[in-house]
């Protein structure tokens, strides 16, 4: 099973971006070589969000002491176009679910 199926069916334990030293409110799901988040909301995913899932990324990679491959996965959040093309420029996986 990949880590987008194990995402969406929430067979990953989410984890507060807190207890990695980030501010916010934000869950994030991780495994051994991925990180990545699920969002659900109504309003547009934005290039601002994008940075902010790459800064994430980052920080949690050094927590870890290695590269994570990075997930968002947006289930009603409609998908700014400048965000898909940062985050593809960056390698992370991108994808509107239903």
């Amino acid at each position: 099973m990949s880590f987008r199926d194990d995402l969406l069916g929430q067979n990953v334990t989410p984890v507060p971006v807190s207890e990695f030293g980030i501010k916010g409110r934000k869950e994030v799901y991780l495994d051994g070589q991925n990180c990545g988040v699920l969002i659900d909301r109504k309003s547009r995913y934005l290039r601002k969000d994008a940075h902010g899932f790459l800064e994430l990324k980052e920080a949690l990679e050094k927590h870890q002491g290695g590269s994570l491959k990075g997930w968002v996965l947006l289930r009603t959040a409609p998908l700014c176009s400048k965000a898909k093309t940062l985050l593809e420029e960056a390698g992370v996986h991108i994808e509107q679910v239903d």
